[in-house]
C-alpha cells in the first residue's frame, strides 16, 4: 500500500469551524494551500550578502571559491561594475553562525573593501527575468493578459513563442513564471537578486554624508575651472584644500566656531568609509559627464577585442560557479558582467556573462568551459539576434524641491521609484546597457549614494531579427528570402 498519512486541519466557515483531513505522501508533500512547501530546517536561512570589491581579474573566482570550498551553493549572484569598483549581491542558504564565518573569510581576500549581511535589514529587493514561452496565435490574448497583470513587457514575438521581461521582487517573478507554466516554458534567464537597504525617513548620519558629497561636488566644480591636469599632484592638492574649505563652511556652532571633526568621526563610527562617499560615475561607459566630447561614438564592431555575450547552462551544484569562473581567471579574462539564476527548473541554472576578447579566443574559451563537470551547454550568442536586459538600483540624493524633477526624469526612462526618505530616493531601472548608463549619468549631478547593477542577461530572439543583423546584411530583401 502507498505510504500516506492523514492530519486534521481546522478551517473557519460561516457556521463556525470544521475539521477536514489533509493527505501527505511519504516525503511530506501536500497539495493543501494551507500547508505550503517544506520550510528550511536545522537553523538554515536564506541570506543576502553584499560584497564591495575593486575591479580586478579573478575577483569573482576568489569570492565564489570561499563558498565552494565550504560546500555552500550560491543560489544567485549579480555582479555590476562601476568604474574600478564592483558590488556582488550573493544569495546563499546557511545558518547564522556559518554566514558569519563566510563573511570573515571573504573579508580576508585582497581587494575586498567591505562585506555586509543585509538579511535582517529592510531592503529594496529586485530581480529581472527574461522568459520565453510557447505561444500559438490563438493563445496570445491569454498570455498578454497575464503579462499586463504582472506589468511585464514583451521584448520579442515569433510565430510560435513570446519572450517577455519582468522586474520585481523574487516572489513576483516566481509567480509570473508559475502563471506561464501551462503554456510551456522554453528558456529562462535571470539576474541575481539585487538589494539596497531602505533608508529611515530621517537619519543624522546620512544627512552628514549628503552634505559631505555636496561639498566634494562643489570642490570639483571649482577646480575644474582651473587649467590644471587632472590627477596631477597640484590638482589633488588644490582639490583636497577646496573640499576642506567646503566642509568647514557647512557646519558652524552658535559662537561661529567651525565644527568639522564630527563629520569625519561620525562616518568612521558608522562603518562608512571612503568607499561609500565619492560620487559614483558612469564615465567608464562613455556616457559620463566632464568630457569635452559633443558626440558619443559607436562601438567599433570590427575592433580586435569586442564584448562577447556568453550563455552557459549548468547543473545547480555547489562549486560549479567557482569552476567556471576559474577558467576565466586562469586565462586572464576580466568578466564585465555576470548574472546567475535558476532556469525553468531549479536543478538547472543559467549563467549569462559578458567577456571581451577575439572570436578565436572566445571559441577556445568555450571549449574549455564545456570540459568543466556539470556544464550542460555553453554558447556565444553575440553574432545571433538576441535580446538583453540589465537591472540597476540607485540611491540618489534628493531634496523635497527636487523630487518632481527626478520623477519626471524617471518617467522618460520608464524607471520606477522604489523607496523615498527625507533626502534620498531609490530608483529602479531596467533595459539595455546604454540606457542604464545614460540614466546613471543624468542622475550624477544630484549625487549618487549607492548603486547596485546586475549583470546582463540575454536570450536568443526566435524572430531572428534585431538591429545589428539589419546593419550587417546588404538588403532587407535578402532577409525575406532567408526566412
Amino acid at each position: 500500500c502507498s505510504a500516506r498519512r492523514t492530519a486534521v486541519v481546522v478551517r473557519a466557515n460561516d457556521d463556525g469551524f470544521e475539521l477536514s483531513p489533509t493527505s501527505y505522501d511519504a516525503s511530506g508533500a501536500t497539495g493543501d494551500v494551507y500547508q505550503g512547501p517544506a520550510k528550511l530546517s536545522g537553523g538554515l536561512r536564506r541570506h543576502t550578502i553584499l560584497v564591495y570589491v575593486a575591479d580586478e581579474t579573478g575577483m569573482i573566482n576568489r569570492v565564489a571559491g570561499v563558498f565552494a570550498r565550504r560546500g555552500y551553493n550560491i543560489e544567485s549572484l549579480a555582479v555590476g561594475l562601476n568604474i574600478d569598483k564592483a558590488i556582488f549581491t550573493i544569495s546563499v542558504i546557511c545558518s547564522d553562525g556559518d554566514v558569519e564565518k563566510l563573511i570573515k573569510q571573504v573579508n580576508k581576500l585582497a581587494k575586498v573593501r567591505k562585506v555586509e549581511n543585509v538579511t535582517n535589514k529592510e531592503c529594496v529587493e529586485r530581480g529581472l527575468m527574461l522568459i520565453k514561452v510557447k505561444c500559438e496565435p490563438e493563445q496570445r490574448s491569454q498570455v498578454l493578459e497575464i503579462n499586463r497583470i504582472f506589468r511585464a513587457s514583451v521584448v520579442d514575438v515569433a510565430e510560435h513563442s513570446l519572450t517577455m521581461s519582468v522586474t520585481g521582487d523574487p516572489g513576483k517573478n516566481r509567480a509570473f513564471q508559475s502563471a506561464l507554466m501551462k503554456f510551456g516554458i522554453i528558456q529562462v534567464a535571470r539576474t541575481g537578486k539585487l538589494a539596497l537597504k531602505r533608508e529611515p525617513v530621517y537619519s543624522e548620519a546620512r544627512s552628514r554624508r549628503v552634505k559631505l558629497m555636496e561639498a566634494m561636488r562643489k570642490a570639483k566644480d571649482a577646480v575644474s575651472g582651473l587649467n590644471i591636469k587632472e590627477k596631477s599632484a597640484k590638482y589633488e592638492s588644490i582639490l583636497a584644500s577646496r573640499i576642506v574649505r567646503a566642509v568647514a563652511g557647512m557646519d558652524h556652532d552658535d559662537d561661529g566656531d567651525l565644527n568639522v571633526g564630527d563629520v569625519y568621526s561620525t562616518l568612521e563610527n558608522d562603518d562608512v568609509g571612503v568607499w561609500d562617499v565619492p560620487v559614483l560615475s558612469s564615465s567608464f561607459s562613455g556616457l559620463g559627464s566632464g568630457s569635452d566630447k559633443i558626440d558619443i561614438d559607436k562601438m567599433d564592431q570590427n575592433a580586435k577585442y569586442t564584448p562577447h555575450t556568453l550563455s552557459i547552462v549548468v547543473d545547480n551544484r555547489p562549486g560549479v560557479l567557482d569552476s567556471i569562473t576559474g577558467v576565466f581567471a586562469r586565462r586572464g579574462y576580466n568578466i564585465q558582467s555576470l548574472g546567475v539564476g535558476p532556469e525553468k527548473t531549479f536543478d538547472v541554472s543559467r549563467i549569462s556573462t559578458v567577456v571581451p576578447g577575439t572570436y578565436e579566443d572566445i571559441a577556445m574559451l568555450l571549449k574549455q568551459i564545456l570540459k568543466v563537470p556539470y556544464v550542460i551547454s555553453a554558447e556565444d550568442i553575440t553574432m545571433t539576434p538576441f535580446t538583453e536586459r540589465e537591472l540597476m538600483l540607485l540611491k540618489v540624493v534628493c531634496s523635497r524641491s527636487q523630487r518632481a524633477e527626478i520623477i519626471d526624469m524617471c518617467n522618460i526612462f520608464r524607471a520606477k521609484v522604489a523607496d523615498v526618505s527625507e533626502d534620498t530616493v531609490t530608483i529602479e531601472v531596467s533595459g539595455r546597457q546604454r540606457k542604464i548608463s545614460a540614466v546613471q549619468a543624468l542622475l550624477e549631478p544630484y549625487g549618487i549614494l549607492e548603486v547596485a547593477r546586475s549583470g546582463r542577461v540575454a536570450l536568443p530572439r526566435d524572430s531572428g531579427i534585431d538591429s545589428a543583423l539589419l546593419l550587417a546584411i546588404r538588403s532587407e530583401n535578402d532577409l525575406e528570402q532567408w526566412e
